[in-house]
């Protein structure tokens, strides 16, 4: 088993693998409180950097690993936008928009939490080693797993497991470019069970039907500047 068990959430605060992990349980201050009221979602999450309780009030930017220039532009817009504003960037530290996203906020002097679907010690994709490690020196890298050489299993469930975690710290949660197929969509489906808004970039809703239909749903809105998505930071 690489995840912990609900019924034995231990509090004891120790580095027990590698110099620089940590680890917090629910009932911590940082630990994302909303994460507790999922049905099997870890009670317990490792971690290196800072975790800060600010940090599950941030604003989740997710989308497609294989985007569009425009889409990783846009991307990394908000990102660099919502990092002045002193929020929290938190993405999932794949290619595409997730890696846009942690970019711009940390050039923008921002903090940025990166939620991994591997151990801590497995950075994946491989190219954005650099990329985890400035994220664990302005911000946290997180992981469910308590193996930190754990790869991600082979069907990539664990990277679905992942992204409830990023709708756990994220406060609202934004699709920049998806497709219909997108493991995105998994991310949308865990943020709108835990109560949380999901806003639709309008070039993603303007070219994909799957989000024009979704944007008519409740809880979710369309994103046509990044005031639209501070705005539903308050609720």
């Amino acid at each position: 088993m690489v995840t912990e068990n609900r019924k034995r959430p231990e509090r004891e605060r120790v580095q027990p693998w590698f110099e620089g992990i940590r680890t917090t349980v629910l009932g911590d201050p940082n630990f994302p409180t909303d994460l507790g009221s999922v049905p099997k979602a870890p009670v317990r999450l490792w971690y290196r950097g800072e975790l800060l309780p600010s940090d599950s009030e941030g604003v989740g930017i997710v989308g497609s690993r294989s985007c569009s220039t425009a889409g990783a532009r846009r991307s990394a817009r908000l990102g660099r936008e919502l990092a002045a504003e002193g929020v929290t960037v938190v993405s999932g530290l794949a290619k595409g928009i997730d890696g846009a996203a942690h970019r711009s906020a940390l050039q923008g002097g921002g903090r940025t939490v990166a939620v991994l679907g591997t151990g801590l010690r497995h950075v994946y994709p491989y190219e954005h080693r650099e990329l985890g490690e400035a994220v664990a020196e302005s911000g946290a890298l997180v992981s469910q797993f308590n193996d930190p050489g754990f790869s991600g299993y082979r069907n990539g469930r664990s990277f679905l497991q992942r992204n409830v975690v990023i709708a756990a710290f994220s406060r609202v949660l934004v699709v920049v470019e998806a497709k219909k197929r997108s493991g995105s969509l998994s991310t949308v489906r865990a943020a709108l069970a835990q109560g949380k808004p999901v806003g639709l970039l309008r070039s993603l809703v303007d070219s994909e039907k799957w989000a024009s239909d979704l944007s008519r749903s409740p809880g979710v809105f369309t994103v046509e500047s990044t005031a639209d998505v501070l705005e539903r930071l308050v609720f």
